[in-house]
């Protein structure tokens, strides 16, 4: 396939997968606003309709360089925009590849590449993560430099995501920039991506220290996506305290989340200070005394996508395999979860990770009446290794390691 063609396919899987970035970000029963998505999922669309074109019209010999190298070594970033079957991942590389990829990483360091960077760069960068962490490490906060270009904001998403609890230090090591603008670009993603307890102290440092309601109405967000039942008191002291509606409606907003149903008395006697304040406050109460109960308290549910398992419970992936054999395919089954054993369980997120992720869609509903916060940390590197090679299903299976992960951690209360 020549380097045109390759090109088109990658626009291609790119503008898909912004697609599914723009549509419901909150499963089942978290709720969300207009606004957080147009924050978010704007930036990531405008990215996709001028990422690829820059690239193609680069002239820089190293960029082609990377490019020839991809040619013949599929990217992982890129596996999905090619003819390539669903479950497929490279999970080795021979030492020729890994010699050169690091050949690359330090030729781009000394040049006009690393100030700015095309998506093969960063297709470089997303394979020496994988086969050489710390060179990978090392790369990434290279390229995380202040910009205004929604390009590589973009990528940059991809790579704080699959970097874990590293890559989220980063997002929040871009929210304390003096830089306005980028401190805001980073305030969005957290909003809605932020999930390591870690980010906490910075977070509420941040939150306290600003005075951008933007920036505000974002932090309080993240620390309900990080769901520490501490940060309930916190969230307390914003209701009580603010003095823009439009802040203590986000607040209030997050507090019923965190809090749940136990939170229903405590919002009651909430004295609002506006119009939003006044009508969230309604929303939340009535939304907490329909979807919640003392059994549970934060109306979680999640269910098995039977789809997904009449599309693909051929694919022979190792999770996949696994699951035909203890019959969890059957859509019977599927359709009624019940509890795996703490062995099955735990064979099963092992499978999920080495699968990065594929056929998490057809077991999420026994995985939730399953984990434990134990399975907290197998969860987040699970999260991770569904960027390993992102492709169409890679957003919902982020939205469902989120529930996971936030339910267990009310589970803690």
């Amino acid at each position: 396939m020549n380097n045109f063609a390759t090109l088109k396919l990658k626009k291609k899987i790119i503008y898909e997968f912004v697609y599914l970035l723009r549509k419901l970000y909150v499963m089942h029963h978290f709720r969300t606003t207009m606004k957080q998505l147009t924050i978010i999922f704007g930036l990531t669309l405008v990215a996709a309709t001028n990422i690829f074109a820059q690239t193609a019209i680069t002239a820089d010999s190293l960029d082609k360089k990377i490019a020839a190298h991809f040619d013949k070594y599929r990217p992982e970033l890129f596996r999905y925009s090619g003819l390539t079957t669903y479950g497929e991942t490279q999970t080795t590389f021979d030492k020729k590849q890994i010699e050169t990829e690091l050949q690359l990483f330090s030729e781009v360091k000394n040049s006009k590449l690393l100030n700015k960077p095309t998506a093969t760069v960063f297709a470089l960068c997303h394979n020496i993560l994988i086969h050489t962490p710390d060179n990978g490490k090392s790369f990434l906060k290279l390229l995380n430099q202040p910009t205004t270009n929604e390009d590589i904001i973009g990528l940059l998403y991809l790579e704080i995501i699959f970097a874990g609890e590293f890559g989220e230090q980063l997002a929040v090591d871009n929210l304390e920039s003096n830089n306005k603008e980028w401190s805001k670009a980073w305030a969005g993603y957290l909003s809605s991506f932020a999930i390591y307890e870690s980010s906490i102290p910075r977070i509420e440092k941040a939150l306290q220290q600003t005075d951008d309601t933007e920036i505000k109405q974002d932090l309080i967000s993240a620390l309900m996506y990080i769901s520490n039942p501490k940060s309930i008191e916190i969230i307390k002291q914003i209701i009580e305290t603010a003095k823009n509606d439009e802040v203590q409606t986000k607040a209030i907003f997050a507090y019923a989340e965190l809090a749940g149903y136990d939170g229903i008395k405590y919002l009651e006697s909430v004295k609002t200070i506006g119009e939003k304040s006044k009508e969230e406050k309604k929303s939340s109460i009535d939304w907490l005394k329909k979807e919640t109960s003392p059994k549970n308290k934060f109306g979680t549910e999640v269910t098995n996508d039977i789809d997904f398992i009449k599309r693909f419970g051929d694919i022979k992936s190792p999770a996949i395999i696994w699951m035909d054999k203890e019959g969890l395919l059957n859509e019977k089954k599927a359709k009624k979860p019940t509890p795996l054993t703490k062995d099955k369980k735990d064979k099963l997120l092992d499978l999920l990770i080495e699968s990065k992720g594929f056929g998490l869609e057809a077991v999420k509903g026994q995985l939730f009446l399953s984990i434990e916060p134990t399975d907290i940390d197998k969860l987040l590197t699970l999260r991770q290794m569904c960027v390993y090679s992102p492709n169409n299903f890679t957003k919902g299976r982020l939205n469902t390691i989120e529930i996971l992960v936030r339910y267990l951690r009310n589970a803690k209360k």
